[in-house]
């Protein structure tokens, strides 16, 4: 229960942080000192490093797309997601399978989370941190993050799932 508690403070404390702070090395310090205490203290689970590798990955992918087919316009004229959205994937990484865990009971369940709260999240996170805008008219971006969240959460919950992640390589 503790490793729930601590998790969802830390990624309670992250998600603001990444949006809000201005500076991307005070966001990168905490990312850091995050994956620290997650990966030493919270996870209990076997390559809980490697999970956190490859939401990254996958993320930072599904980012670099939707920014570079110009939904989502980074205003430094990036065709690449800004460096606060692609540290805040490694903290959602963490947070994934602690205080998120009732995502992996139901595929349904994070199909539909993940289509509302997912492109919510960027909304959200566009509006106040205000280097990223959606193309008009929004409700193309809008659409798209639907489809690729109702999608991308339930791959993560038949992810978590596979022996690399469930169980140790070496028991």
């Amino acid at each position: 229960m503790w490793r729930f508690a601590a998790n969802a403070v830390l990624f309670d404390i992250a998600w603001p942080l990444c949006v809000l702070v201005d500076s991307v090395i005070v966001i990168a310090a905490f990312t850091l000192a995050n994956l620290y205490v997650h990966l030493r203290f919270i996870a209990d689970k076997p390559n809980e490093w490697l999970w956190v590798l490859v939401i990254w990955c996958c993320g930072a992918t599904i980012d670099t797309a939707v920014f570079s087919s110009g939904l989502l316009i980074n205003n430094n004229g990036s065709p690449f997601p800004p460096p606060w959205l692609l540290l805040l994937w490694v903290n959602f990484a963490t947070a994934l399978r602690y205080s998120m865990f009732f995502l992996q009971k139901s595929a349904w369940l994070a199909a539909i989370l993940g289509g509302v709260f997912g492109p919510f999240s960027y909304w959200t996170g566009a509006w106040l941190n205000g280097t990223v805008e959606f193309q008009q008219p929004v409700i193309l971006p809008l659409t798209l993050l639907v489809v690729i969240w109702s999608l991308f959460l339930p791959f993560t919950t038949w992810l978590a799932r596979q022996r690399m992640f469930s169980e140790a390589r070496y028991a």
